[in-house]
């Protein structure tokens, strides 16, 4: 999109020109917020409420928040920045804009709504979707029982049945990890790969049983908890989890054609955090990579006030 193109402020769009306006209010949007606010710059977060860890009761990994909800994390993460005088606007953006106006405007975000909000700054903690494999009852039992991360799930699950629901190559090396939460446990190839000779001998020499047939179901229990699955084959499986590797899709549409910041472009003035650019950033991860980025905002705002003051 051209600046030509850009989206032309409504009469009752609020014209405040904002330093920064963070996208999303999960951990990394939360911690860029943080940073931002307590450096006394005014931020407005835009937020659709539809976070990626909806599906699970509880987080783990999480220094000083071990067990806590991600819906109790995040309340106390917006408490924190509205202390700090942030403004939270709970609604979807349509597209982001970089522009170079005589007012300092660099940014402009469009709301699916038909406002737009003028910024000297985005960071864009949007995050992403997770596209799990096609199996009749995986989707239902995302996060309860149904799991990505070894390290985020696999220890309320140790010495217990474990399955690997393979997805392609390497799934195998899924299996090899999870070895260290359980004995318990089982490759379900699923057609998704070929294992071959030396992968198999591997497998076999750890204690990790292989399931070549089909996966027909994932099982829930009455709670709507993970109870098993039933293969082509008939046999039904007990498991108390399964963990697979979803497709990571960024939830970035909005920014079709922006500059993101980094080396490629250096004077961007659009950021990009947390799983939206990160498939792999967790909870903490995701923090530390917000604070970072309002840090790296708050110095480039400096400096375009510098070079203003001196012009």
């Amino acid at each position: 999109m051209t600046q030509q193109d850009a989206p032309q402020l409504a009469a009752d769009t609020k014209t405040e020109l904002w330093d920064t306006i963070v996208i999303g209010a999960g951990p990394a949007g939360l911690s860029a917020a943080l940073m931002l606010t307590r450096g006394r710059r005014r931020v407005l977060v835009i937020d659709h409420g539809v976070p990626r860890n909806r599906f699970t009761d509880h987080m783990h990994g999480v220094l000083g928040h071990e067990g806590r909800a991600p819906g109790e994390l995040r309340r106390i993460g917006r408490a924190e920045v509205e202390a700090h005088e942030g403004v939270f606007e709970d609604a979807e953006v349509a597209t982001v804009t970089s522009v170079v106006n005589d007012d300092g405007t660099r940014v402009l975000v469009a709301l699916k709504d038909g406002r737009v909000f003028r910024a000297r700054a985005v960071v864009a903690a949007t995050g992403l979707r997770d596209e799990l494999p096609n199996v009749p009852g995986l989707r239902a039992l995302w996060g309860r029982g149904v799991y990505a991360c070894p390290f985020c799930d696999g220890y309320e699950h140790r010495d217990r049945p474990i399955a690997v629901l393979a997805t392609g190559d390497h799934s195998d090396m899924k299996a090899h990890l999870l070895r260290q939460w359980s004995a318990d446990l089982v490759l379900l190839v699923n057609g998704s790969f070929t294992l071959g000779d030396a992968e198999s001998r591997a497998l076999a020499a750890r204690g990790i049983r292989v399931e070549r047939s089909g996966v027909d179901e994932v099982l829930a229990d009455s709670d709507g908890r993970l109870r098993g699955v039933r293969l082509a084959s008939g046999t039904e499986l007990e498991l108390e989890a399964i963990f697979t590797n979803p497709d990571f899709v960024p939830l970035t549409g909005m920014l079709e054609g922006v500059d993101v910041r980094g080396p490629e472009h250096p004077d961007a003035r659009v950021w990009v955090v947390g799983n939206a650019g990160d498939a792999r950033a967790n909870v903490p991860v995701s923090i530390g990579q917000g604070a970072a980025a309002g840090g790296e905002v708050a110095f480039a705002l400096l400096m375009d006030e510098i070079a203003a003051a001196t012009d």
